[in-house]
């Protein structure tokens, strides 16, 4: 029988704990998942529990990350230690503490599908289980979706997607620098695109969650980028609270 995971997230910004947590459940690999918002809830936790991986913000107010780790019993594995942090200058740091991953914030799907890949490979080849588990891709999984212009027929691949915005009864679809108008209204091409993976900000925008780099709540905006390509888009402040798990 394989058994799941069990791990900590170490984080004191509660829309950092919650995205990450959230982003743990939907792989399905985990039956336990418990949130500290400091060094020292984190280690009280693991006073009750021992996880398999733990995911530690560096920067915290107080005690950071690296305090975190000087803290551990001796001996502990720090290869149980995967680094998550907005601030890619502690990577050479991380690397000399010999924790086992680096994820910069806002942590993606892909990054962490193939943090988790990689963790699971190692588990297995340590033989600490008995037998190779996978992660489990979303039954909602979309190859392409097709939607309708006003001189055709569109197939695009939704991951390819930044964002979708409503003209009127048009939709326009944003994947970069090239925009798509298409001749359908936003609450139909949100029918098409994968439950998970995208989020609607009032009426006017879809947003892919995976490209969301920056999120400016005093500018009402929103940065995304793809393969070197990149969008801003204003929110209407009203509608910030749909954001409320970045």
């Amino acid at each position: 029988m394989e058994r799941k995971l069990r791990a900590l997230v170490v984080d004191d910004e509660d829309n950092a704990r919650i995205l990450l947590n959230k982003l743990l459940e939907e792989t399905l690999l985990f039956d336990e998942i418990r949130l500290a918002q400091s060094v020292d809830s984190a280690n009280l936790e693991l006073t009750r529990f021992e996880p398999d991986i733990i995911f530690l913000d560096i920067k915290m107010p107080g005690k950071d990350g690296f305090a975190f780790i000087q803290d551990l019993p001796q001996g502990y594995r720090l290869k149980k230690i995967v680094f998550v942090t907005a601030y890619d200058q502690y990577a050479i740091k991380a690397i000399k503490n010999q924790a086992f991953d680096y994820l910069l914030k806002p942590v993606n799907r892909k990054e962490l599908k193939q943090c988790l890949t990689r963790f699971i490979e190692r588990k297995d080849e340590e033989t600490e289980f008995i037998r190779p588990v996978k992660i489990v891709e979303s039954p909602e999984r979309i190859t392409r979706i097709r939607v309708n212009t006003r001189t055709g027929t569109l197939f695009i691949n939704p991951a390819d997607i930044l964002f979708c915005k409503a003209e009127g009864n048009y939709t326009s679809v944003c994947t970069g620098k090239k925009h798509y108008l298409c001749s359908m209204n936003l609450g139909k091409v949100a029918e098409l695109l994968p439950k998970n993976g995208f989020i609607r900000v009032g009426r006017s925008y879809i947003i892919n969650f995976e490209y969301i780099t920056m999120l400016d709540r005093k500018e009402c905006s929103i940065l995304l980028m793809r393969n070197g390509e990149s969008a801003t888009i204003k929110i209407p402040r009203q509608h910030l609270k749909d954001l409320d798990i970045i």
